[in-house]
């Protein structure tokens, strides 16, 4: 495995672990009666497509189909940080998401998505302009198919 597989290899078993991690949380749920479609479908769906992927990545990765061949990096000319696995991105992730899951009760869901979405596309490289135009409606998508489609309630917060 050569140097540039190793942050696909991790994320990709990351993903796996949280993808199977969650199905095996959402099996414990309990079926709503007279219902076809539980609590848990959403979860099953969501879950199993992390961990199928995820293991899609790390597969690639491990096996070299997804890497640089090191003969074409070009070691002598410094590299620029745009295209390389960045460290402070996972920790950046995972904090932004710890903190939009406890500022979400009393910002309600679309402060908060807009808010989380914003910064995500800022943390994988866009503007602030593509943040701005991006998030609000990606944030309503995401809301329109879990209130109206899936009619999952979101937290009002502010806005309740």
């Amino acid at each position: 495995m050569r140097r540039h597989a190793l942050p696909d290899l991790s994320l990709g078993l990351v993903f796996l672990a949280f993808g199977l991690f969650i199905v095996v949380q959402a099996m414990g749920f309990r079926d709503m009666p007279s219902l076809p479609v539980g609590p848990k479908l959403f979860p099953t769906i969501t879950g199993s497509a992390m961990a199928f992927f995820g293991a899609i990545l790390a597969l690639q990765a491990w096996f070299g189909l997804a890497e640089i061949d090191d003969r074409m990096v070009d070691d002598s000319e410094p590299q620029s940080a745009e295209g390389r696995w960045s460290v402070p991105f996972i920790p950046g992730l995972l904090s932004t998401i710890g903190l939009a899951i406890v500022a979400m009760p009393w910002l309600g869901f679309l402060i908060t998505g807009t808010i989380l979405t914003a910064l995500l596309v800022r943390l994988g490289g866009g503007g602030w302009i593509a943040a701005a135009v991006f998030s609000p409606f990606a944030t309503l998508a995401v809301y329109g198919l879990f209130v109206y489609g899936l009619r999952v309630p979101l937290p009002h917060g502010l806005l309740g």
